[in-house]
Order: C-alpha cells, then sequence, then structure tokens
C-alpha cells in the first residue's frame, strides 16, 4: 500500500510531503519531563517520519531519504516512502543529520545516481572521522558503523557546507545544532513567506513545544539542542514562519504560538 502524500504549494515551490511511518518510542527516550507531565503519559510515545521533495524551477530538490529497510528489524512501522522515492530524479539531495532515518535510502547505492548531496560539513567530518566506532560507546557502535558504510557509498558526490549556505535560490541550508553536531534545517523563502524544515531539532510536538528543556535520547549535545530549539521557536513566533519537522503526526507542517513563556504547535 503507498505511502500518503501531501502536496502543498508555497509561492514559487512545489512541495511534496511523504510518510515515511512512525516510531513507537519508550517514553524513557524523553527526559527533564515536569513530573505533572510524565505522570500522564503513556509507556511509549508514537512520533512521525516525513520527508520532502521540493520542486524549484529545474530543481528538484530532495530532503533526506528516509528509513528505507535500514530500521525494519526494529521499528517495523518506517521506511514506507521507500517506494515513492526511489521512483524520483532529484538533482540534489540535502541531508538534515547522518541518522539512519535520514540517510537508509542511500544505502541503496543503485539510487539517486548523479545527484549531489549536501551536508554540513560539521556532520560529514564528525560522523565519517577515522576510529569513531572504536571511541563510541558500544550500545551505538552498530549505529556509528552503519552510517560509515553508508557514507563511503556516497562520498565521492558529497557537498560540504559552511555555517548557511544556499542550495538553490531562495532555498537556504541553517545550522540547527544540537541534536547533532552539524545537524541542519532550510529555509525556503518566497516574497515575506518562510517555511522552515526542521529536521530533528525539535522530535515532539506534543513534548517539545510546552517544554522546550525536554530532551531526546539521540540529542549529542543536550543542552545546545536545547538552545538551539527554544531560539527557533521564539523566532518562527516573532516572524510567522510556517514549520515543517521530521517526526511530527503526519503532514507535520503548521505554525507555532506563544503562550506565555510556552509555545504551541497549531497544524496547517
Amino acid at each position: 500500500m503507498p505511502a500518503p502524500i501531501r502536496h502543498l504549494e508555497f509561492g514559487a515551490f512545489e512541495l511534496t510531503i511523504l510518510n515515511d511511518g512512525h516510531f513507537d518510542l519508550p517514553t524513557g527516550y524523553f527526559t527533564n519531563i515536569p513530573q505533572d507531565v510524565a505522570d500522564a503519559l503513556a509507556d511509549t510515545i508514537t512520533i512521525g517520519a516525513n520527508l520532502w521533495f521540493i520542486r524549484s524551477g529545474d530543481r528538484r530538490i530532495l530532503v533526506d531519504t528516509g528509513s528505507a529497510d535500514a530500521l525494519k528489524q526494529m521499528f517495523p512501522d518506517t521506511g514506507l516512502a521507500w517506494g515513492d522515492i526511489k521512483k524520483e530524479n532529484p538533482t540534489d539531495i540535502v541531508l538534515t543529520h547522518m541518522h539512519a532515518d535520514h540517510l537508509g535510502g542511500l544505502a541503496d547505492a543503485r539510487a539517486f545516481p548523479g545527484c549531489r548531496i549536501h551536508v554540513a560539513r560539521t556532520e560529514w567530518e564528525f560522523w565519517t572521522q577515522d576510529g569513531l566506532a572504536d571511541a563510541v560507546p558500544e550500545d551505538i557502535r552498530a549505529m556509528v558503523q552503519m552510517i560509515q558504510q553508508v557514507a563511503s557509498g556516497f562520498a565521492d558526490r558529497v557537498v560540504l557546507h559552511d555555517g548557511e549556505s544556499e542550495i538553490a535560490p531562495d532555498v537556504v541550508l541553517l545550522d540547527l545544532p544540537g541534536h547533532t553536531p552539524g545537524h541542519s534545517g532550510l529555509r525556503l523563502q518566497s516574497g515575506e513567506e518562510t517555511l522552515l524544515i526542521i529536521g530533528d531539532a525539535i522530535v515532539s510536538e506534543d513534548l517539545q513545544f510546552a517544554q522546550p528543556e525536554v530532551s531526546y535520547a539521540l540529542d549529542s549535545n543536550k543542552d545546545q539542542a536545547v538552545t538551539t530549539r527554544r531560539a527557533l521557536l521564539q523566532d518562527c513566533v516573532e516572524k510567522n514562519c510556517t514549520i515543517a519537522a521530521t517526526h511530527f503526526a503526519f503532514p507535520g507542517v503548521g505554525k507555532v504560538v506563544a503562550e506565555g513563556a510556552e509555545f504551541r504547535f497549531v497544524p496547517m
């Protein structure tokens, strides 16, 4: 059964949002939760898995490639969009970061021939450094080995970026560190309207809008992730940006409103 797809016109951009499934995670993956909120939570939290395909002029930009088959054994409800994604012919792929649920599609060396793959230099250099697999804790060693193996297969097509960097006209890579060392987002600008694709800067709209200090197990630098998240939310309120994130409930697009010191996500 094909994965759900949503089409959105944003100025000159045609945006296709693909549902790559969902993750059922132990609630313990999230920490620093206020006790009254924690008491009301179930044992698991469900988060989405969204991907984006941007058409602008002669550029066809895929943002992340989803899990494909990389996480099926542990999370059987992921990788749903792979059948649709591999039929596309993008000119560019932007990786918000290099976790398996974002680069899993690149494990297929036959996929996306000739496509440029854009990654923040800090992200690429961290994950591809020699000796990393031996230096990390044993429980994430297999993940690092998988990332390095996949990365070696597309290294000759990587375009590295430092800080804010234009991918295509009015499509800019943004530095949103904390979840991973070089975690990135993407800003689409159409006149006065801004759409931000924020990857995993916010993982749970249910928990981290009202409590931006709530941390996620895979955040490599939790303090930095909180700083990035709070600044991002405040910026979205002040500039009335539209926001889209990987792990919000499909299609995961909406606005941010402030409620006192907290924030709330309003889906489109």
